[in-house]
């Protein structure tokens, strides 16, 4: 059986049926790890705090093409990313360890100009750039690993969503596909607009306040917005063996969104990727109460529901209940 048959997250499955069969049970690590596969990152208790990791890699001509990114636009998001996954778990940012693979040919300031976008926002979150690994490769391939602690005793998980449970986003989802479309078109757009949605998929800002914020207030489920709003939803959903409905009316779009994409809006905002936004559940009750505090753009967008675990469901304009099963982006099952 090849990969190509069983796609990306077959493959995961797979993998992890491995490590839980043939893992030593009784070794102190394993004794020691809270979260494995299976949710933004990785957490594992030591004497004083919950530690946290992550991963990510960027693959040129997959996840970036140089046509459309700046190098320290590029340092930005390599970071971000891995950033977003820390505050989707409710914690800090601390160290980053950078690889990369490098064509002999990429220029050394270009190099410089990309540490110094990964150094800008690290900066910006005290996280500290402390090491890694270079090699040759036919192509540019950045990977990071970041590590953090949780905020108190708690997580944000993707398995502890609860039927009656609303469901929030904030910010605009889908606004990183416009900004995508943008730079791969020939689409006029106003200079000031441009610059919003370009802005908004080269330079993500992750919520690490906000996720820090929904944990002490007592939120338990958060996942980032990196696959789109209703493929991330359905991870929640099928982590939390529930169902989830979404109410088209409900969706936040961005004005510009509507500016330059009209009705398609609705679709980019429920399955336009890389927006790095915090999606999370809650009771009625704590969601007023965190919403108050957010800070940002908040918005209900539905609720969680008894059913088939990772199916979500998207309730029109109209009335009409469309069922849906999103699985996400699959690297080797690309949509068509």
């Amino acid at each position: 059986m090849k990969v190509s048959e069983i796609g990306e997250f077959g493959l995961i499955a797979r993998i992890t049926s491995v490590i839980n069969k043939s893992s030593a049970k009784n070794s102190t690590a394993r004794r020691n790890l809270l979260l494995g596969i299976g949710d933004d990152a990785a957490a594992w208790k030591t004497t004083n705090s919950i530690q946290l990791a992550t991963t990510d890699i960027l693959v040129e001509d997959i996840h970036f093409y140089l046509g459309y990114t700046n190098w320290r636009d590029l340092g930005w998001k390599a970071l971000a990313v891995n950033i977003s996954d820390i505050a989707s778990m409710g914690g800090i940012p601390e160290y980053a360890l950078v690889s990369l693979s490098l064509p002999g040919f990429i220029e050394v300031a270009d190099i410089l100009s990309l540490y110094k976008g990964m150094l800008q926002i690290a900066n910006e979150h005290g996280i500290a750039i402390c090491g890694g690994n270079i090699s040759s490769a036919d192509k540019i391939i950045i990977n990071i690993t970041l590590t953090g602690k949780a905020s108190g005793k708690k997580l944000l998980k993707r398995s502890t969503a609860k039927p009656g449970d609303l469901i929030s986003v904030t910010g605009y989802p889908g606004l990183s596909d416009g900004g995508l479309r943008v730079l791969k078109t020939k689409l006029q757009v106003e200079p000031e607009d441009r610059e919003t949605l370009i802005g908004a998929h080269l330079r993500p800002t992750p919520k690490v306040r906000e996720g820090i914020t929904l944990v002490t207030q007592g939120a338990k489920t958060a996942i980032d917005t990196s696959d789109g709003l209703l493929a991330d939803l359905a991870h929640v959903c099928e982590a939390s063996r529930v169902s989830a409905i979404l109410y088209e009316s409900s969706l936040p779009i961005h004005p510009l969104l509507k500016k330059y994409f009209g009705a398609e809006s609705i679709q980019m905002a429920l399955s336009g990727g890389e927006d790095y936004e915090l999606l999370f559940t809650a009771t009625p009750e704590l969601m007023d109460k965190v919403k108050g505090n957010l800070g940002c753009l908040t918005t209900v967008i539905g609720e969680i529901i008894a059913g088939s675990p990772g199916v979500v469901s998207v309730c029109s304009t109209t009335g009409k209940t469309i069922r849906l099963d999103h699985k996400g982006w699959d690297h080797y099952k690309p949509p068509s």
